[in-house]
């Protein structure tokens, strides 16, 4: 049931991230539901007594954490979903565990690189080249009103570049987590929120000007509310809860299916529609990731 209601939650994140862009920014989007959520994390660490990260290694992490797997995959993805639907947008976070194996290469020594792993990779990423390929339909493009469209750059393949992006954040927060062993799981939770906060609201006052909250629509507010309340803090209390009366194995299971569920709530709310190549480029995602994992090995009879 946990993961049942993990994957609707962050599924339905895409479809809130493209209804609040249309009244705020992409970084003071990322900034809003960041506070938000690291304010409610306060009390509750407070009344659960959820201990604070110590010294300068879990500091370290957290701050990579924070910033790296936090701050930044959510203003890309905010900033890519103006050009994309928000189906695009979580089909794409299906390359999470394609690119995690690929830093595992490098950042973990206990996960050596095998033909198979590498072929699964291979087959994976043909299927990202089939979904950007995709990207010509005019529902991708810019509206023609945008100034930036005028100036004839394909702006839509910046957007599948900035999800690969915030993806790849993802994985070095997976990556990165998973190397932090010593540091408990709420903590390590807690210190992501502590350090994303200043450097979200930083990474928005630098880039963007401050939003008109009195012109905000109310779908655009209930939005940034579900976005912080849901996807940043319930949803990673439960996630922690998930880990710790199942496995990580049972947990990876969201990385199939939030996009597909994200695609779907954007079919069904927002009426978008996807390319069949893309739909195929998705098969051969999870296709590529099912066999660097070795999901398809048959187990033998006793």
């Amino acid at each position: 049931m946990l993961l049942f209601a993990l994957v609707i939650i962050w599924g339905a994140s895409f479809v809130a991230i493209k209804v609040a862009i249309t009244d705020i920014t992409p970084a003071w989007l990322a900034a809003s539901r960041i506070v938000i959520a690291t304010i409610l994390m306060i009390g509750f660490a407070w009344i659960t007594k959820i201990r604070l990260p110590r010294g300068n290694h879990e500091w370290g992490v957290s701050l990579v954490l924070g910033v790296i797997g936090t701050t930044l995959p959510f203003a890309l993805i905010g900033w890519a979903s103006q050009f994309v639907p928000s189906g695009i947008a979580g089909l794409m976070m299906a390359t999470n565990p394609m690119l995690v194996l690929l830093l595992a290469i490098v950042a973990l020594p206990d996960e050596p690189p095998t033909k198979r792993r590498i072929g699964g990779l291979v087959i994976g990423f043909l299927g990202v080249a089939m979904v950007i390929a995709a990207r010509a339909d005019p529902q991708f493009s810019l509206p023609p009103s945008s100034t930036l469209f005028q100036t004839g750059f394909d702006w839509s393949l910046l957007a599948y570049l900035a999800l690969l992006l915030g993806a790849l954040g993802y994985a070095i927060n997976n990556v990165v987590s998973r190397r932090a062993t010593n540091m408990p799981h709420t903590t390590r939770g807690y210190g992501a929120l502590l350090t994303a906060a200043p450097s979200a609201v930083i990474l928005a006052i630098l880039s963007e000007p401050f939003p008109d909250i009195t012109a905000m629509h109310i779908n655009s507010i209930t939005a940034i509310l579900y976005l912080a309340i849901l996807p940043t803090w319930i949803a990673t209390l439960m996630l922690y809860r998930l880990i710790a009366h199942t496995s990580a194995g049972f947990v990876a299971q969201s990385n199939y299916l939030v996009p597909a569920t994200a695609i779907l709530l954007g079919a069904w709310i927002l009426g978008e529609q996807l390319a069949p190549i893309q739909y195929l480029g998705f098969g051969l995602i999870l296709l590529g990731i099912g066999i660097a994992e070795n999901l398809f090995k048959r187990k033998k009879v006793p």
